[in-house]
């Protein structure tokens, strides 16, 4: 499976996984179009599901996103929990600037429905 690696610009934030099962998401994520923008990561994530992978830590340290970008960042941590579900290891790490209320409040949201371990990862 080919690692997949979106460059970010700036409405959509970087993306890299890695068939090693080390994710990233980073930047900020406002695409005029969300659903069209997440397509490529969560059919990379649902056809990573089939591979049965050991482990898979994400890494998500995003300034900003909008309510279009949250749902589809959900999708992509509930097929996180799938993965889990099927015995693989699964760290979700979500990281906030501190002076940032807006993203340590979606972290605790996102933790408080998911059923992955969720580490809240202050930035300096």
């Amino acid at each position: 499976m080919d690692d997949l690696i979106i460059v970010k610009s700036e409405k959509t934030p970087l993306i890299e996984f890695s068939d090693k099962g080390e994710l990233r998401i980073e930047g900020r994520s406002y695409p005029e179009n969300p659903l069209e923008f997440y397509q490529k990561p969560i059919k990379w994530i649902k056809e990573f599901l089939n591979k049965r992978p050991e482990k898979i830590n994400l890494h998500v340290s995003l300034e900003y996103f909008n309510t279009g970008s949250s749902k589809l960042l959900l999708d992509i941590f509930k097929y996180l929990e799938q993965i889990k579900m099927s015995g693989s290891k699964v760290d979700l790490y979500w990281y906030y600037d501190n002076e940032n209320e807006n993203m340590l409040e979606s972290g605790n949201d996102y933790a408080s429905i998911l059923k992955v371990p969720f580490h809240m990862v202050k930035l300096s």
